[in-house]
């Protein structure tokens, strides 16, 4: 009996240990959500116009038209991913009504294709709108950080452009 009873006594401690660690562990996941310890990311036009300004040399008038073209392509491009997911269900609805069936679905994908490749060249149209911006002189500087600085992930690349902006103050 006693080795019953030293037994559940084991295994309500290891529960109560347990608990406790489990709402430790989702205090501390709710407390930094809440916190604000996370970095708010930066706006992306911000950046672009931060980058646009510090490494190609872009003057106020320079700045002032990307902005204008950058809200243009924004609100532009939220239309079409907003008309995208209405498309989404409806071709959702029109595969199972087709019973998921082979030429429906690649006349799904190719129309698919067909809005992914226009959401390409408007991308493409307002690289070439911001590059148009530059004076002759800042084309080749444009040409070879503007990708680079486009295709950074996680902060590196804002990281890495700060730090190359600091040092060449120096």
């Amino acid at each position: 009996m006693t080795t019953t009873k030293n037994k559940t006594k084991l295994l309500v401690t290891i529960i109560g240990i347990l608990l406790v660690a489990n709402i430790a562990q989702v205090s501390f996941f709710l407390m930094k959500k809440d916190g604000g310890k996370h970095e708010k990311r930066p706006d992306r036009r911000a950046v672009i116009a931060n980058f646009l300004k510090t490494e190609i040399g872009f003057d106020t008038g320079q700045l002032q038209q990307y902005d204008s073209i950058s809200l243009q392509h924004k609100e532009n491009m939220k239309m079409i991913f907003d008309s995208s997911r209405s498309v989404k269900d409806k071709q959702f609805k029109e595969l199972t009504t087709a019973n998921f069936s082979d030429s429906v679905m690649n006349h799904i994908a190719d129309r698919s294709a067909a809005t992914q490749r226009s959401m390409e060249l408007r991308m493409f149209n307002h690289l070439k709108n911001v590059r148009l911006l530059c004076k002759p002189e800042q084309l080749p500087t444009f040409d070879s950080l503007f990708v680079k600085m486009l295709n950074r992930r996680n902060g590196e690349g804002r990281k890495k452009t700060a730090d190359s902006a600091g040092a060449n103050k120096h």
